[in-house]
């Protein structure tokens, strides 16, 4: 943490400084692929550094593209070190940079090896070898398909590290909504017990905001161990597309982070998507300000043309803005806190 006497002269002036301030990492566009779907699931362990990733996808299809995510533990573990399938994973793709936590994720693109592999599969559900030689919370494995029945979808594949204060996530609809699933995978790491969630609300073209779910995160994919090395989660293979019956219940277990916005929940049976949307949003909220949201995926049975991601400005932000606006010429004093 560093202090930083800033000297407020004008309206203008206030209003450059608290936009030039460093955004929070939040989320981007890594892939999107017209008429396809994805298949996505995550490992972790700290008793064993070896296990297994799922894949589920139709004998027959096409891969387009596999990515591979692998968590450190609160900046202080080893992400990377990883040998998925018999391939030693030497070169990253890139490191994704944290928010609040710490906790950095590497991202391995792994089509080369990984398209050969599933196509010749027998389809459905596949076990692929995963090893770690770290500390490393574990791994998530994401796969754009295609084939005959996923034409006329979309599979988005978004990354980076959501803000634990606030994020908004903007999905715009090619066409109006008639039909169809739209399934929502999130994935976290570090990330436990009843005490750390996120939560998230959907706000779409004809309905205010409603909650989602208060129950994002935990570690369902380290099997709930309780120990740093394990916390990891991702909605996928295996899960529920159910999404939570009371979305304003806590608990690690509760949630499994794979929803489908076409269906309601058990509070209203009213799908969260009604006929005639244009978009849908998502804010998302971390209230214990240290789990590691690093992604987010979507897969439609419709065309989205269109993601905008934006971090909520942080509460010292909306204090720059009163202080400069209410006091002018006044020094004010603030604390800048890293991103």
């Amino acid at each position: 943490m560093k202090n930083k006497l800033i000297t407020i002269s004008t309206v203008a002036a206030v209003v450059g400084m608290a936009l030039s301030l460093p955004a929070s990492a939040t989320m981007s566009v890594r892939s999107s692929f017209a008429d396809a779907a994805l298949s996505i699931d995550a490992w972790g362990s700290q008793s064993s550094n070896s296990g297994f990733l799922q894949t589920d996808i139709p004998i027959g299809s096409t891969v387009l593209g596999a990515y591979l995510y692998s968590s450190n533990v609160w900046g202080g573990g080893v992400a990377g070190n990883v040998t998925l399938n018999g391939t030693f994973l030497s070169s990253a793709s890139g490191s994704l940079l944290p928010s609040n936590n710490p906790a950095s994720t590497v991202i391995y693109d792994v089509t080369s090896f990984m398209k050969s592999a599933i196509e010749s599969s027998a389809g459905g559900v596949q076990n692929w070898a995963i090893s770690e030689n770290g500390f490393t919370d574990g791994e998530v494995l994401v796969v754009a398909y295609q084939n005959a029945n996923t034409v006329g979808g979309s599979a988005i594949i978004l990354d980076g590290g959501l803000s634990t204060h606030g994020d908004n996530v903007h999905l715009d609809f090619t066409s109006p909504y008639v039909s169809g699933d739209s399934f929502m995978s999130l994935a976290s790491s570090f990330s436990y017990g009843d005490g750390q969630f996120t939560t998230v609300d959907v706000t779409t073209s004809s309905t205010a905001s409603r909650s989602l779910t208060s129950a994002a995160g935990g570690n369902n994919d380290g099997n709930f161990e309780n120990a740093d090395g394990a916390l990891i989660t991702a909605g996928g293979v295996g899960d529920s597309p159910l999404n939570p019956l009371d979305p304003l219940t806590h608990g690690a277990s509760y949630d499994d982070e794979l929803y489908n916005l076409a269906l309601g929940n058990g509070v209203s049976a009213t799908p969260f998507l009604q006929v005639g949307d244009s978009f849908v949003e998502l804010k998302t909220v971390n209230p214990s300000n240290d789990d590691n949201v690093f992604g987010l995926f979507f897969s439609s049975t419709f065309q989205i043309d269109n993601v905008v991601t934006s971090p909520v400005p942080e509460p010292e932000t909306y204090a720059m803005l009163l202080v400069g606006l209410g006091l002018l010429g006044f020094s004010a004093r603030r604390r800048k806190q890293s991103a």
